[in-house]
């Protein structure tokens, strides 16, 4: 038989007759009632010499205190049950007992049985007490580990509990919120506008069912707001509900990743269909761009000959002409600008180079400016000044175009529209010495004030309205200027305006790419010109350019091939980059295996590289390649090039 351990009690009685008799009854019970105190400060000091397992109290005892207030004071400092002796059982006697939390209450005379069972059910109530408060510390301290955020809250909806991670995100202290109702403490918002109309909390209190909220604003008080994910569930035991408990987390930092995600998914289908549309409208506006150069140059030869003849007759013909040529110049006018909105495209849909290019500052900031203008005219003035002597800077020149639209469209939002005279946007370029460019975006908007513009450059903030903006762009061109190496900083006042400063490193210098090319002097006469693509009219606006030349034209690169195959000699082959079938890179690789000389004369014409292939065959081929749409000098420039002497 296993011995059991002897319970110590401590007796509290100030009549020593009577301690005596309960020491006496109590050994022969089997317990050890090691000590007798006749008052509180007594009790106290024994329990300090030797905390026993069971204190008997009288309520009436000797000095200040009673044995009420002595039962406090030996329950908070060593955690001892007690259980009350007492020959009164009056209710307010009673009622302060209660107030205490005794693990009994005897009326004296008391008998042993009586005795012994107080003391077992006082010793196993403790113990049990003991072992619950143990388990709810460890599950306190569990929660408080989790790296999620936890609450829990009564039937009520009133906080009981907050872990640590829970008292960061919400920005407040536990003790201080606990019996607050929780909708009042984590309040939610849907789309960062709209309170949650039922808060999680309560509909798993009343519905008795486990609520996800896979998102959702958590406003704070002193803090920017969070987008956190949460599930909040009933806490049931044996069929009745105790409460309820959520677990949230702050998904703010992947909801960004997301967004972003999102944000470059459709900038790249986006890229894609510029490219594509580019592509479609090239060839078209090379059928403009070259007729009506060949207009020009026909309708202007026609009218030196009637000047010659000077007859009345010929004025008003000359008349005619001259209205005719005033209209074809608007054509002309209105196709290369429909071109430069097409390059522009292109621009925007160019993959960012890998570094080590070379940017004309410039043209970067003329495209910008060029791309903005809609923007622009009805808020503000614009003025250029980049210095003509600027040094070619080390950058991606789309992406610094990117940055720099971003900054033009931000300073015209920050003025309203209705009043462009009065108000100016100002871009200005100069080097900062040898190594950098500073360009400058300045306007007269209504600036910002500190707190806004210590937060520009953060993923996602925004001060415009609902729909106005990602808060993306600030951030995103942040990042493009320090991958150039370079910085982007602001400076703005209230009602004064705004001023963005980036700098880029400055291309180191190179050799000389030799003489410019000379003007065409001579004519095509007697030399063979092949040309390959895919659009009939623009195999027409080719043969008129280059009448004097003696050209074939094909429409398919296939039946070019079967020429060349056959021994056929070009001076110049101008092949179409993008056909079907057979691509013009396809064409090329061919003769390069069979007859390298004439791959040699290939100059390319590209309405845009649709495809990766397409454009790292353009960055690595030695061949030139002529834009479309052309104007026409260009392309017998590139021509005469290949074939002067």
């Amino acid at each position: 038989m296993v011995n059991q351990k002897t319970r110590s009690v401590l007796i509290v009685e100030d009549e020593r007759i009577v301690a005596k008799d309960l020491q006496e009854t109590l050994a022969g019970l089997g317990y050890d009632a090691f000590a007798i105190a006749s008052s509180a400060d007594e009790a106290i000091l024994r329990a300090s010499d030797r905390c026993p397992d069971v204190v008997l109290m009288d309520i009436r005892i000797k000095g200040k205190r009673d044995g009420i207030e002595t039962a406090e004071v030996l329950k908070q400092r060593f955690g001892v049950p007690v259980v009350y002796l007492t020959a009164h059982a009056d209710d307010a006697t009673i009622e302060r007992a209660k107030l205490s939390e005794p693990h009994g209450y005897l009326l004296k005379p008391v008998k042993s049985a009586e005795l012994r069972s107080a003391i077992e059910v006082a010793i196993y109530r403790a113990d049990m007490e003991k072992r619950l408060r143990e388990r709810e510390r460890w599950y306190a301290t569990t929660l408080r580990s989790i790296s999620d955020a936890v609450m829990l809250v009564d039937l009520a909806g009133n906080i009981t509990f907050m872990n640590p991670v829970a008292e960061s995100l919400i920005g407040v202290n536990a003790a201080e919120v606990r019996g607050r109702p929780a909708r009042d403490v984590l309040r939610l918002r849907i789309d960062g506008s709209t309170p949650v109309p039922d808060h999680p909390l309560d509909r798993a209190l009343r519905e008795r069912r486990a609520v996800e909220v896979r998102e959702a604003t958590l406003e704070r008080s002193r803090e920017p707001p969070l987008i956190i994910s949460d599930s909040a569930a009933p806490v049931i035991d044996d069929g009745e509900l105790l409460g309820a408990v959520m677990v949230f987390r702050d998904v703010t930092a992947q909801r960004t990743l997301e967004k972003q995600l999102e944000l470059h998914d459709r900038l790249t289908s986006l890229g894609t269909m510029a490219a594509g549309v580019a592509h479609e409208i090239n060839n078209p506006l090379a059928m403009v761009v070259g007729n009506s150069d060949y207009l020009l140059e026909a309708l202007g030869r026609l009218r030196a000959e009637l000047v010659e003849q000077n007859s009345a007759a010929t004025a008003k013909a000359i008349a005619v002409l001259d209205e005719a040529l005033e209209c074809e110049r608007d054509v002309r006018s209105g196709g290369l600008r429909i071109a430069r909105i097409v390059s522009d495209l292109r621009a925007f849909s160019r993959p960012p180079s890998d570094g080590g290019v070379e940017t004309n500052v410039a043209r970067a900031i003329e495209w910008a400016v060029r791309t903005t203008s809609n923007e622009l005219r009805h808020r503000a003035r614009m003025t250029v000044d980049a210095a003509p002597d600027l040094p070619e800077a080390k950058v991606d020149e789309t992406r610094l175009g990117q940055v720099l639209v971003n900054l033009i469209v931000n300073a015209a939002q920050a003025i309203d529209p209705g009043h462009p005279a009065e108000n100016e946007i100002t871009v200005t370029a100069r080097a900062t010495g040898a190594r950098t460019i500073a360009i400058e975006v300045r306007d007269t908007g209504c600036g910002m004030p500190p707190e806004v513009m210590a937060r520009i450059f953060e993923p996602f903030f925004t001060t415009k309205k609902v729909g106005g903006g990602t808060g993306l762009g600030l951030s995103v061109c942040h990042g493009i200027v320090r991958s150039f190496g370079g910085n982007l900083q602001v400076e703005s006042q209230v009602g004064k305006g705004t001023l963005f400063r980036l700098t880029v490193p400055v291309a180191p210098p190179r050799g000389s790419d030799g003489p410019a090319p000379s003007p065409v002097t001579r004519p095509f006469r007697g030399h063979r010109i092949l040309v390959v693509d895919d659009e009939e009219a623009v195999l027409r606006v080719i043969r008129r350019a280059l009448d004097d030349g003696e050209l074939v034209c094909k429409a398919r690169a296939i039946e070019a091939f079967e020429l060349l195959q056959g021994g056929e000699i070009f001076d110049v082959i101008l092949c179409d980059l993008m056909m079907p079938q057979m691509s013009g890179i396809d064409l090329y690789e061919r003769l390069l295996a069979i007859r390298p000389e004439q791959a040699g004369r290939i100059i390319f014409m590209t309405g845009g590289a649709l495809t990766d292939r397409a454009a790292d065959f353009l960055r690595t081929v030695l061949n030139s390649h002529v834009d479309k749409p052309f104007q026409v000098s260009t392309l017998r420039e590139a021509v005469q090039r290949l074939i002067k002497p």
